[in-house]
C-alpha cells in the first residue's frame, strides 16, 4: 500500500493509497494532526482539510512533541520549539540553536521532525507500506531531496522516491482533469512558489505518466508574506526593533491569523501582543486594504505572475504550446487562498478556470497515485564547473549537465578529462554547482540561533540561486601512483542525473595498474573506476 508526505513550511499532510476504493485518503494522525477550516475563494461555505503542524518540541530528558501537540501545550512560541524547518532545509541552512545545554543544527530537528512524523503515520496506517512517495518543490537543490530520502529511509522498510510536488498535483485533481489537456498546477505553499505545465496522457491521469511541458519556482511563500505584514506594523506603529524580536514569534502568528482571515473573507483584523518584560503592547488593525498595500509594496503581483510566465514560456519553447490551450489552473497550497492572488493568476490566464478543491490535500494524495511511476521529469536547474578564461581574465560558467534535460539519464550526459599536466599530485578535484533561475525576495527579520526573530543585515537577506554541491569534498579523486607532469588527460569524468534527481559522477583512472580511488568526507575509499556516483555524497 503506497503512503506519501507532503512535508510543508508550515503544515504536513500524509496520505495512503486505498486499492479496496481506488483512492487516496488523508491519514489523520491522533494526537498530531488538527483540522484546518478554510475557505475556497468565491464559496461561503467553510471546509477543512487535516494537517501537522510542521513544529517539534525538545522538552526536558529528551522529550519530544510533535504538530498538535506543540499548540495544545501552549509551546509554539518556544525557544526550544523549531518551526519553518523546510525554508531552512531549501537554503541549505548550517546554523545551530542551543537547546537545553544541546546544540541543535536545524537539520538535526529537520531529521527528527520528519522521521516521527512518518513513524506515527506508518504505526497508525496498519503496516504493510511498501512505497513511499516524499514531495518536493520543483526548484530544490540535490541536498533537499538527498535529505528526504536519506531520513525517510531511517524509518520507512520499502521503496523511498521523490516526486516534484507540481507533478503531484495533477495526479491529486485526476477526476477533474480531462484526457490529452494541459493544465497549469499553481503550487503556492508556506516557504515556495512553484507553477508546472503538465498535459494529461490520452488514456486519463494515472493510466501513463503526465508530461511536464514547462515549470518555474521562486522562494517566495506564505512565510515571507507574514514578515512583509510584520514589517508594516513597524513602520506604521514606529515600534523599536528590541520590542519586535522580544515577541516576535507569538507575534508572527497572530499575523499569520490575520492573514488567512482576510483572506477568508474578514474585512479587519485586530492584533495585540503584550510584552511583559518591558510592560508595552505593540497593537495594530490589518485590513483588506492594507494586506493588499503590502502585497503590492513587495511587488507580489509581479514576482507571482513572472513565475507563471516562465513556465508559460518554457511550454510554449519547447513544446509549442499556447497559454489559450491550458484547459485550467489547478490551485495547491494555503496561499494559493491568499487574499488577490486568484486576481494575479487571472491576469495571466484570463480566460481560464481556476480549480481550488483541494489545496491541501492535492499533493499527498497525488504522490500516492504515483505510487512510483517514472515520469522521467526534465530539470530545472543546471549543473556547471567554473573555468578560468585566460582572454577575459575571469572565470566562465561550463555546463556540465544543461537544464531541460531528461531524468533519469540511461547515459553519461557530458565528459571531461581532468588534465594532470599541470602539477605533480596525488590528489585532484573539482567544484560542481547547482545553478538556479529562482529569484529570492528578501525580508527585514528573520528566526535567529536561539529561536526568536531578529533583524537582519543586507547581506543576511540575499540568497544567491547557485550552491557548491561539494563544498566539503573540492579534491575527492586519489591518484596512485600520483600524476606526473607527462601524463596529461589521465582521468575521464562523465555526468548524469539519477531517478532522485541528484547528479551523479562516473571517474575512470586510463593509467593501467592504477589503484586511485574516490575518498569521502565519511572516509570512505571507494576504489576506481566508480559509476554513477552521487557527487554530494563525496
Amino acid at each position: 500500500m503506497p503512503i506519501a508526505i507532503d512535508f510543508g513550511t508550515c503544515n504536513t499532510v500524509i496520505a495512503r493509497w486505498r486499492d479496496g476504493f481506488r483512492a487516496a485518503e488523508m491519514i489523520r494522525v491522533d494526537g498530531l494532526s488538527r483540522s484546518f477550516p478554510f475557505n475556497a475563494p468565491g464559496e461561503s461555505r467553510s471546509r477543512e482539510a487535516f494537517v501537522i503542524p510542521s513544529l517539534i518540541h525538545y522538552g526536558e530528558d529528551t522529550n519530544l512533541l510533535l504538530g498538535q501537540q506543540v499548540v495544545e501545550q501552549g509551546l509554539s512560541d518556544h525557544a526550544a520549539t523549531f518551526r519553518w524547518l523546510k525554508l531552512e532545509m531549501l537554503r541549505g541552512s548550517a546554523r545551530c540553536r542551543r537547546v537545553n545545554g544541546n546544540v541543535l543544527s536545524m537539520r538535526q530537528a529537520s531529521t527528527d521532525l520528519l522521521r516521527n512524523v512518518l513513524a506515527f503515520a506508518v504505526g497508525q496506517a496498519g503496516g504493510g507500506e511498501r512505497d513511499l512517495v516524499l514531495t518536493a518543490p520543483i526548484e530544490t537543490f540535490d541536498g533537499y531531496q538527498d535529505w528526504l530520502i536519506e531520513t525517510a529511509g531511517l524509518v520507512f522498510p520499502g521503496t523511498v522516491r521523490c516526486l516534484d510536488e507540481a507533478t503531484a498535483c495533477i495526479l491529486g485533481y485526476q477526476h477533474m482533469v480531462q484526457d490529452n489537456e494541459a493544465y497549469m498546477v499553481f503550487d503556492f505553499g508556506g516557504g515556495t512558489l512553484d507553477v508546472s505545465i503538465a498535459k494529461v496522457p490520452a488514456g486519463g491521469a494515472g493510466s501513463a505518466p503526465a508530461k511536464i511541458l514547462g515549470r518555474a519556482g521562486e522562494e517566495l511563500g506564505g512565510g515571507l508574506i507574514d514578515q512583509w505584514m510584520l514589517e508594516k506594523m513597524q513602520l506604521d506603529s514606529a515600534v523599536q526593533d528590541d520590542d519586535i524580536a522580544a515577541i516576535g514569534v507569538p507575534l508572527m502568528a497572530k499575523v499569520e491569523e490575520a492573514k488567512i482571515a482576510l483572506s477568508s473573507g474578514r474585512d479587519k483584523v485586530d492584533i495585540s501582543q503584550f510584552n511583559d518584560r518591558t510592560g508595552r503592547s505593540v497593537s495594530y488593525s490589518f485590513t483588506r486594504a492594507r494586506l493588499t498595500e503590502v502585497l503590492k509594496a513587495h511587488e507580489l503581483p509581479m514576482l507571482v505572475s513572472r513565475t507563471m510566465s516562465r513556465a508559460l514560456e518554457a511550454a510554449q519553447q519547447n513544446y509549442g504550446l499556447l497559454p489559450s490551450q491550458i484547459k485550467a489552473v489547478l490551485m495547491v497550497g494555503g496561499t494559493s487562498l491568499l487574499l488577490g492572488v486568484p486576481d494575479i493568476v487571472r491576469t495571466v490566464l484570463p480566460r481560464v478556470p481556476l480549480m481550488h478543491d483541494q489545496p491541501f490535500e492535492a499533493v499527498a494524495a497525488g504522490a500516492c497515485r504515483y505510487a512510483g511511476e517514472d515520469l522521467n521529469p526534465t530539470l530545472v536547474h543546471e549543473y556547471a564547473i567554473r573555468s578560468w578564461n585566460r582572454t577575459q581574465m575571469d572565470y566562465d560558467w561550463v555546463s556540465v549537465i544543461p537544464r531541460g534535460t531528461r531524468y533519469p539519464t540511461d547515459r553519461p550526459v557530458s565528459g571531461r578529462y581532468i588534465t594532470t599536466g599541470v602539477s605533480e599530485s596525488d590528489v585532484l578535484g573539482m567544484v560542481v554547482w547547482e545553478r538556479s533561475q529562482m529569484s529570492f525576495p528578501e525580508s527585514s527579520w528573520g528566526v535567529g540561533s536561539d529561536g526568536q526573530l531578529q533583524k537582519l543585515d543586507q547581506g543576511e537577506r540575499r540568497v544567491t540561486g547557485e550552491r557548491e554541491l561539494n563544498p566539503q569534498a573540492r579534491e575527492f579523486i586519489h591518484a596512485d601512483p600520483p600524476c606526473s607532469m607527462t601524463e596529461g588527460k589521465r582521468f575521464i569524468v562523465a555526468f548524469g542525473v539519477d531517478r532522485n534527481k541528484r547528479l551523479t559522477i562516473s571517474i575512470k583512472d586510463s593509467r593501467a595498474g592504477n589503484k586511485s580511488y574516490v575518498l569521502t568526507t565519511g572516509g570512505e575509499k571507494v576504489a576506481l573506476p566508480v559509476k554513477d556516483f552521487p557527487l554530494l555524497k563525496l
